[in-house]
């Protein structure tokens, strides 16, 4: 775990004055200034750590230094800043870091011999009167929950990667582009902007999951601190997952300067394995990533590894040590029916099983309630692989009794364990009555590249934990709803009628995550009304949703949260964090609802939610 040591000139009710290099600049009471101390590697006999000096005046700061004493150590380098004096240390920015325009930031970073502390930090942009507290990372601090939740990012630029470069040595090391470290990419090495180094950058394709891939060595198991040298001259912020063996840690964005040639560091604090790693920046907007000059990680025993030769799974269809049962509704498989198929296993069934679905219409109402299986449609052919029905709560059983909302389900999942991939899965009842598209009821059940379909009540997430990526969800009212504990990653949410809200959580009191959103868009069909539809609405009295970087339409209300029925708001947990769009105008939401800062934002990931479950769909 590393932890950020802010030291503060808050405002006060009286004007200070602040004097940088024979400038003089005359604070008022709204403006205050920031240096943070964070160890970023710590192996209990030396440690690495970066001070960021932040600029929150109103005025321009040149030649910014700071000050600050090891109890129990001494620095042996430093790096993008000039290192002088012996305990107490200065550090001065260089040529490149050493302006600040109002609200800039410039970070740098040193190794030390012996025992981190909690230095107290001096200079004209730090208050000198805080002292600074510090618990600091060890070698035994390797992933967990609680260490990924507060990875803590930042954004330095540069105008000489020459000054960055000088700063590497055994504990720095810099992975460049078609070198040893270097494995795939999606796009081309180009050098048609300047500024780069090596032989290039990497221009990705501009798609979602456009990837860039490196293979890394670490001398222990432990937290590294990993800075990417970009550059964006597009019109909007990219963001990129960071995935580290196969596991996404966190999401990070890179902001534009609207300069291909002005390059730019954003750094994050990851945890490595001992060994071989590999590590994915993987772009989660449309745009694909931005252009990647190089990385660099700072650490003990940090070197380039070979890059694996072994493809990875993409996609249920390549998985070789299950058992397959093969269904074909034109008779060319062993079973014309997912029901027949399931038969087949017994009620208690604990080998995962794949049953392989061909392209065709399946007219079945489906229970499932057998664990470890799953259906797999082939690749790219989920608009073809359709299972339909088209009950509706007020559809008559036998006995003359209403099926209700739960009966109107065309497929209910009632096992633990259950995956579904290029699939499509609709009620065809239409409008006018709640009708479920599917009824999802267990632990662990995860949904990739699925197409869900249908109007009022499409996708009911009963209860237990569930995962769904890359898939397409479309209604007209309340059309994701339910108790579980459930994770939407980079999926279209879509609206083809008129309808109060999307969702309607019935999260119990004290369930900590109910419905979250996790990049993604949320678009809507010609014939709805611009602001006519909700984010929201709480079924339950503690329904909870957050949209984190979500896409949202014009169709989205400016209130963006109601309450149903009798319900409060009051109590209810809606949030959201940096939502873009034309539906993203956070002005006029809900009061009782939440902008999340980053640090909130920053809990709302994978391994938070889920605890000791990775979804396999998340890799």
């Amino acid at each position: 775990m590393n932890n950020n040591l802010l030291i503060a000139l808050r405002p006060s009710k009286t004007r200070h004055s602040l004097c940088v290099a024979a400038l003089c600049i005359t604070l008022s009471p709204s403006s205050w200034a920031a240096c943070t101390y964070t160890v970023t590697n710590n192996w209990g006999s030396g440690f690495t750590a970066e001070i960021k000096v932040t600029n929150n005046t109103n005025q321009t700061v040149n030649n910014w230094a700071v000050s600050w004493q090891e109890a129990n150590a001494s620095v042996t380098n430093a790096w993008n800043a000039t290192l002088s004096g012996a305990n107490p240390y200065t550090a001065t920015g260089l040529s490149w870091n050493a302006t600040l325009a109002p609200n800039a930031s410039a970070s740098f970073g040193f190794q030390a011999n012996g025992t981190a502390g909690a230095p107290k930090v001096n200079g004209s942009l730090c208050d000198n009167n805080t002292q600074t507290s510090s618990l600091t990372a060890t070698s035994s601090s390797v992933r967990s929950s609680s260490a990924i939740s507060s990875v803590s990012s930042s954004v330095t630029t540069s105008a000489n990667q020459s000054a960055r470069s000088s700063a590497s040595s055994v504990s720095n090391w810099l992975f460049e582009e078609n070198s040893l470290g270097f494995c795939n990419y999606s796009g081309v090495v180009a050098t048609n902007h300047a500024g780069y180094t090596g032989t290039g950058f990497v221009d990705s394709e501009n798609v979602l999951g456009a990837a860039i891939n490196w293979s890394v060595s670490a001398a222990s198991a432990n937290t590294y601190a990993i800075s990417i040298r970009f550059a964006n001259g597009g019109a909007a912020t990219r963001r990129a997952a960071i995935v580290v063996n196969n596991n996404k840690l966190l999401s990070v964005d890179f902001p534009s300067n609207n300069n291909w040639a002005a390059w730019q560091t954003v750094t994050v604090n990851v945890p490595l394995n001992a060994g071989v790693n590999s590590l994915k920046a993987q772009a989660e907007t449309n745009d694909g990533l931005a252009n990647i000059d190089s990385i660099s990680i700072a650490g003990l025993g940090i070197t380039p590894a070979a890059c694996p030769t072994t493809a990875v799974t993409m996609d249920c269809n390549s998985i070789t040590d299950q058992p397959v049962l093969r269904v074909a509704a034109d008779g060319s498989a062993t079973y014309r029916t997912l029901q027949a198929a399931l038969n087949t296993l017994p009620a208690t069934n604990t080998t995962p099983t794949q049953i392989r679905i061909k392209p065709g219409v399946y007219r079945e109402k489906l229970t499932i309630n057998k664990p470890f299986v799953t259906f797999c449609g082939e690749a790219g052919k989920q608009s073809s692989t359709i299972l339909t029905y088209n009950d509706s709560a007020s559809t008559l059983k036998p006995d003359g009794t209403t099926l209700g909302t739960s009966g109107s389900a065309s497929v209910t999942l009632k096992a633990n364990d259950i995956s579904m991939e290029n699939i499509t899965i609709e009620n065809t009842f239409g409008v006018g009555s709640q009708a479920v598209a599917l009824l999802a009821q267990g632990q662990r059940l995860q949904f990739r590249n699925c197409r869900l379909l249908g109007h009022q009540d499409t996708l009911y997430v009963h209860s237990g934990t569930q995962y769904y990526r890359n898939c397409h969800i479309q209604g007209t009212v309340d059309f994701i709803f339910g108790a579980a504990t459930a994770v939407f990653e980079n999926n279209t949410i879509h609206s083809v009628g008129g309808g109060t809200a999307i969702t309607a959580p019935s999260t119990e009191q004290q369930v900590p995550y109910g419905l979250v959103f996790l990049g993604g868009k949320v678009t809507a069909a010609s014939n709805v009304a611009k602001g006519s539809v909700a984010l929201g609405r709480n079924w339950r009295p503690y329904g909870a949703a957050a949209y984190i970087r979500t896409e949202l339409g014009q169709h989205i209300s400016s209130v963006g949260w109601v309450k149903m029925s009798e319900n409060t708001l009051d109590t209810a947990r809606f949030s959201e964090y940096q939502t873009t769009g034309a539906g993203a105008t956070t002005s006029g939401r809900a009061p009782q609802s939440r902008q999340l800062t980053a640090a909130q934002a920053a809990t709302y990931n994978i391994n938070s939610i889920f605890g000791s479950w990775l979804p396999s769909y998340s890799k």
